[in-house]
């Protein structure tokens, strides 16, 4: 079984702009998916994460992941989340994308990086 591509979104304060990035990313990508996170994922958020991860994974199968994630700072917190077992079994953390640097990104070039 491989690993599926998980990248990280974040967009400082803004949590419409990595969600309008997110979503047009896998516009064209049917069997990539997107995980909004809905709390912190240093503490009570980890959880929620891990649980709704592997949801995800089990029910949709994607190809990809987005994580949709406002927050810059807790970015780290977030990576270590998905390299810990027993997430890091099943995907294979992938480049991180932020806004606005990442604005003009298209999912092909995505795919090649």
């Amino acid at each position: 079984m491989s690993r599926v591509p998980v990248h990280i979104c974040t967009s400082g304060s803004e949590r419409a702009q990595a969600r309008a990035l997110t979503v047009r990313l896998c516009a064209t990508r049917p069997d990539w998916a997107v995980l909004e996170l809905l709390s912190c994922p240093c503490c009570t958020g980890r959880a929620e994460l891990q649980a709704r991860l592997a949801q995800l994974l089990r029910t949709r199968q994607p190809a990809r992941v987005l994580i949709g994630f406002v927050e810059p700072s807790h970015q780290r917190a977030l990576e270590r989340v998905l390299t810990s077992w027993p997430l890091a079994q099943y995907i294979a953390p992938a480049r991180a994308l932020s806004m606005p640097d990442d604005a003009q990104l298209t999912a092909e070039r995505l795919e090649a990086s």
